[in-house]
């Protein structure tokens, strides 16, 4: 029985990278954190968060978010300072051979276009995005 999806859904054609866009202009910050809550949702098994405080501080906060989608590997920090910090890593046979620092918004777009195929192809992962969209 094949997971593949006959009938696309009006959310997944739009995009998420819109979506995405606009709460990035809104707050970076915020952003990471929503952003990391919907991968780890949407792609649980390719997905790894790193977090910071916690301990002492009132609450923990997402400092990384590491995506393994085929041969690239998407990272976005946030550096402390400043705007977040976005790069694609090519990956072959576990080795990585190229980091390129990219705008958020390609990255965005990028991993938008990896979950949608991803989305299209699995009906777990479509699922966990419905209900994430709302």
């Amino acid at each position: 029985m094949s997971d593949q999806l006959d009938d696309e859904p009006e959310w997944l054609k739009f995009g998420v990278a819109a979506s995405l866009s606009q709460q990035y202009a809104r707050d970076q910050r915020a952003f990471l954190d929503l952003l990391a809550s919907m991968l780890t949702q949407v792609l649980p098994q390719e997905t790894e968060v790193k977090y910071k405080g916690g301990l002492f501080s009132a609450r923990k906060s997402v400092h990384q978010i590491r995506v393994q989608l085929g041969e690239w590997s998407y990272t976005l920090e946030d550096p402390g300072r400043g705007n977040l910090r976005a790069t694609r890593t090519r990956i072959v046979r576990g080795i990585a051979l190229k980091t390129e620092e990219i705008p958020v918004e390609e990255w965005v777009t990028a991993l938008d276009q990896e979950i949608g195929e991803r989305v299209r192809k699995s009906a777990a992962a479509r699922n966990a995005l419905a209900k994430f969209i709302g």
